[in-house]
């Protein structure tokens, strides 16, 4: 029997000899040769002369591998390049490829061009400097950006040639990147050598800007379904934006002052009911979007937003980072106190073109345990700070005490306008007290207060149990409310957010009773007639015509985390025949048993819908 040893130095001299010569020889521009040629229609062509191909079974099976065989390739030189940079001639070869490379229908990369995307990326990656590895000096050594003047000669002349590519928004990925390694090669001392390069770094920033660089970034290789199933994908897409940020603060000022300005114009523009200046631009409001939709997914649990979030308190908590058996917490890191203040400098005099994106970015960096607490003491510190405000709310638009006085008032502004019950038809009019805009900022804070909540529970049990603003009575009775379903399902998944605590569940069933939120299967005409509940006509009516069933989806997820949490043994005694059943009857004929028979304009809602049910 053999035994099994750890790799020897001969071994992996034999291997790294192997992969060597093979790249010597020319198997990166190979790779690049047979990525191009391969494609499903050329080789079905091809069988369909020969009489290859068979039933649609065997179609299928013979496409899947040769998308297969191309994905493998592309894998393959993206492998070698997060553990060794290519030579100049084959980087050059990538770069060439990535100039033809075109979207798919969607505006999205498929996954064999975002592979080689990300190959270039970590062929131009310096982050490991900053790292302070045991191996730095000998990486450093190893790194033809350092190493080789013509390579960063070549790559220079090659990013900064202004010939258009296939994609725009590609060209200032990779324009992007190349400013901040250039930013970061001129900090360094073997950098003197290369300044006619590095002085050219605000330039192509500012290149890579008018590409709407923060745009592509976010739907195009975002928007690919790999791209969350790739940790090193991940990681050096978090490298780049954090890179960003740290290494061109000014640049960064740019863009907000900027984004005052055309907030200033658009002010104007509607107050004198003319058109919109065309030389708006959504830089800022991009990349906040892009780094809300980054982290707030999170397959792998790595929370790299927790670099945005730095201390502000002796927390003695021994979950934390940086802390240890309650001590002190060591000073944090110089890019971390630089992303930190982003995130607050951002958030003060917000102009109003910037809410909703500023929302949701902080949606996203409180993703995960520890980035949950710290968003919510920064909404809290917020509130604080203006509360001795005369009006009796907070100066500051982003803080839960400006967030739930805007929500009461909308209730007690909505509450005087219930529908009739009796109507004969029920449809959601443009709400007379909450305009579009307004629709969508509180949608965005809804999903920002899930998200905390549903990490921390401290904030959870913090916010249900303040005495002004009671959350959770405040958001049933908003259910009640003539408001679209799209906001009554960000409410229901809010409370369902909320309902994770035992003890908030206990009481949040016997609201939904007196509320008469509980949806109710009526089986007979004169049931109808007589007990006609919101809901069922919502998902009837509204819901199936529009082929979206958000509602359903979060009723579902309301019913399946009380049931997880508390549930009551006499649930509706006293309004009803105490028991489950009514809700089980709902989830059985009106969700569970029509999904099949249901119109979905998203496939994938279909199983979405059916999985809690």
């Amino acid at each position: 029997m053999h035994r099994l040893f750890s790799p020897s130095g001969e071994l992996v001299a034999l291997t790294t000899r192997f992969t060597d010569e093979l790249m010597n020889q020319g198997l990166t521009k190979r790779i690049l040769a047979l990525v191009s040629e391969i494609s499903v229609a050329k080789e079905f062509e091809r069988l369909q002369k020969e009489r290859g191909l068979g039933n649609e079974k065997h179609r299928k099976e013979v496409g899947d591998l040769i998308k297969e065989c191309r994905q493998a390739l592309a894998d393959s030189l993206f492998a070698w390049t997060c553990q060794s940079p290519l030579t100049k001639d084959d980087t050059l070869a990538l770069i060439g490829h990535l100039e033809t490379v075109t979207a798919q229908a969607d505006g999205s990369l498929d996954s064999v061009n975002l592979a080689l995307v990300m190959a270039l990326l970590y062929c131009l990656d310096v982050s490991f400097i900053e790292q302070g590895t045991e191996d730095r000096e000998d990486l450093l050594q190893a790194l033809p950006l350092l190493t080789e003047r013509q390579y960063v000669s070549a790559v220079h002349s090659r990013l900064m040639d202004n010939q258009p590519w296939k994609l725009p928004g590609l060209q200032a990925v990779c324009k992007l990147a190349w400013a901040l390694t250039l930013r970061v090669l001129s900090q360094l001392p073997q950098g003197s050598a290369l300044v006619e390069f590095t002085e050219a770094d605000e330039g192509l920033a500012d290149q890579a800007l008018l590409g709407d660089v923060f745009l592509f970034i976010k739907e195009g290789m975002l928007g690919c379904d790999n791209f969350t199933q790739e940790e090193f994908y991940i990681r050096r897409l978090h490298s780049l934006i954090t890179d960003f940020l740290a290494l061109m603060p000014m640049k960064v000022k740019q863009l907000r002052n900027r984004a005052d300005e055309d907030a200033r114009l658009v002010h104007i523009s509607l107050q004198m009911d003319s058109e919109l200046p065309s030389s708006l631009r959504k830089d800022l409001d991009h990349l906040m979007l892009l780094i809300g939709e980054f982290y707030s997914k999170d397959q792998f649990g790595l929370e790299l937003g927790l670099e945005f979030w730095c201390p502000t308190e002796s927390l003695q908590h021994t979950t934390l980072q940086g802390s240890y058996l309650g001590m002190a917490l060591q000073r944090p890191p110089h890019k971390q106190v630089v992303l930190s203040k982003f995130v607050r400098q951002m958030g003060d005099l917000l102009p109003s073109t910037l809410y909703i994106s500023y929302l949701r970015m902080l949606k996203g960096l409180s993703n995960g345990p520890q980035c949950a607490h710290y968003c919510f003491s920064l909404l809290k510190t917020n509130g604080a700070t203006h509360s001795d405000n005369i009006q009796g709310v907070s100066g500051s638009p982003v803080s839960w005490e400006h967030f739930f006085h805007s929500l009461m008032l909308y209730h007690e502004n909505l509450r005087r306008d219930l529908p009739n019950p009796d109507a004969a038809q029920y449809r959601h009019p443009p709400l007379r007290g909450i305009t579009q805009r307004e629709l969508e900022a509180l949608t965005s804070f809804l999903q920002l207060l899930t998200t905390i909540i549903t990490w921390s529970e401290n904030a959870r049990l913090a916010l249900c149990e303040h005495p002004q603003w009671t959350p959770v009575v405040v958001m049933l009775g908003l259910l009640q409310c003539s408001v679209p379903p799209i906001l009554k399902a960000e409410l229901l998944h809010c409370l369902a957010a909320f309902g994770k605590s035992p003890e908030i569940a206990a009481s949040l069933w016997p609201s939904l009773e007196y509320t008469q939120v509980e949806l109710k299967r009526c089986r007979s005409s004169e049931q109808k007639k007589t007990s006609h509940s919101t809901e069922i006509v919502e998902l009837s009516e509204i819901e199936s015509s529009s082929e979206e069933y958000p509602l359903t989806r979060a009723f579902c997820h309301l019913i399946s985390t009380l049931v997880e949490s508390s549930m009551p043994v006499n649930l509706g005694a006293g309004l009803r025949v105490p028991g489950f059943q009514p809700y089980l009857d709902f989830l059985r004929e009106s969700v569970f048993l029509p999904f099949t028979t249901r119109a979905y304009r998203r496939p994938a809602e279909k199983v979405e819908s059916r999985s809690p049910a």
